[in-house]
C-alpha cells in the first residue's frame, strides 16, 4: 500500500531552462525509443529486403510484423459491422544483444533501445544512420511528427510496518480526499503537458506497474518491494522538409524536455537509491 500527503495531483515543474542530466549506476530505463513520421514516402514491397541489405552487419536478424486496422460501423438498425483492413507491415531488424531494434514501415522509422541502456548520444548515433539510409531509399516529402519516448521502472522498498510515502520519493503522484484516507492501491495517471515550444507535447503516465496477463513476459518486482512505471513521451508535430539539422534540433529539444520531466519528478530519496554516479 502507498500513503500520499496533499490534496490534488501534483506536479512539481522545478528547474525551469536548467536542465541537468544526470547519470546512475542502477538506471531504471526500461525502454527508450524515438520515432519518425513522414508522408510521401516511396515504400514498395522490395523495400525492407533494401533496408535490410544495408543494416545486416550490425542488425542480422529480421522479423516481419503485420498490421491490422479494425473498423466497427453501426448501422441504422443498431447492428454493428467489422471491417479489418491490412496495413502494411512492419519490420524489425534486431542485433546480436538484441537490446537494440530499427522499425520500418511506410512513413515509419522507429529505433529502439532495451536494456542494457547507454547514454543518449550512443544509440542516437545509430538513429541517425537509420534515418538517412530510409530517406535516401525512399525520398519522404516531409517529416509529419516525431515522437521521443522513455519507459522508467523504479522498486521502492515497502513493508507492512513501512508504506511507501509517494512524496518521500517522486514529485508527481496522485492524491485522495483526506475523507479518503492517506492510504491507496494501484494507480494510473495520465496528462498531457504543453511545451514552451507549441509544436512538443509531453505525455505522462505514471502507475503502479501493470499485473501482466497470462501471455506476457514482465519483470517481476522483488520480494519487499513495489514497481512503478513512469513513460515519458515528447511528441512533436512538424510538417518540416527531410532535412537532418532542422530534425536533429528537435530531437535535441525533445530530449531536453523528456530529461528535465524525469529529473523533476524524482526526489533525492529515490535517487540515492539508483544511485548518482559523481562526473569526473
Amino acid at each position: 500500500m502507498t500513503e500520499n500527503i496533499g490534496s490534488e495531483f501534483t506536479f512539481d515543474e522545478g528547474r525551469i531552462g536548467d536542465i541537468l542530466e544526470r547519470s546512475y549506476r542502477n538506471p531504471p530505463i526500461v525502454e527508450a525509443l524515438c520515432e519518425v513520421y513522414f508522408s510521401g514516402a516511396s515504400w514498395d514491397e522490395a523495400l525492407p529486403e533494401r533496408f535490410f541489405e544495408e543494416v545486416k552487419q550490425e542488425f542480422p536478424k529480421k522479423e516481419e510484423r503485420p498490421k491490422h486496422k479494425a473498423e466497427i460501423t453501426l448501422g441504422e438498425s443498431g447492428a454493428a459491422t467489422t471491417e479489418v483492413q491490412t496495413l502494411p507491415s512492419v519490420f524489425q531488424f534486431v542485433n546480436e544483444e538484441e537490446h537494440r531494434i530499427i522499425q520500418v514501415s511506410d512513413n515509419l522509422l522507429v529505433v529502439n533501445q532495451l536494456q542494457p541502456y547507454c547514454h543518449f548520444e550512443e544509440w542516437e548515433e545509430q538513429f541517425y544512420k537509420a534515418l538517412d539510409i530510409y530517406m535516401k531509399l525512399t525520398s519522404p516529402d516531409k517529416i509529419e511528427r516525431i515522437g521521443l519516448r522513455y519507459i522508467n521502472r523504479f522498486e521502492i522498498p515497502i513493508s507492512p510496518e513501512k508504506p511507501i510515502f509517494m512524496a518521500d520519493y517522486f514529485a508527481i503522484y496522485p492524491t485522495v480526499p483526506q475523507s479518503l484516507g492517506k492510504i491507496h492501491g494501484p494507480f494510473l495517471v495520465r496528462m498531457q503537458v504543453p511545451q514552451n515550444d507549441d509544436r512538443h507535447t509531453l505525455l505522462i503516465v505514471f502507475g503502479t506497474e501493470v499485473v501482466p496477463q497470462p501471455t506476457e513476459v514482465v519483470p517481476q518486482p522483488t520480494e519487499g518491494k513495489q514497481a512503478f512505471m513512469l513513460d515519458i513521451y515528447d511528441i512533436a508535430s512538424l510538417d518540416i522538409e527531410p532535412d537532418e539539422r532542422e530534425l536533429s534540433t528537435e530531437i535535441k529539444l525533445a530530449h531536453e524536455n523528456v530529461v528535465k520531466t524525469f529529473e523533476d519528478s524524482l526526489t533525492n530519496p529515490l535517487r540515492e537509491l539508483l544511485g548518482v554516479e559523481e562526473k569526473t
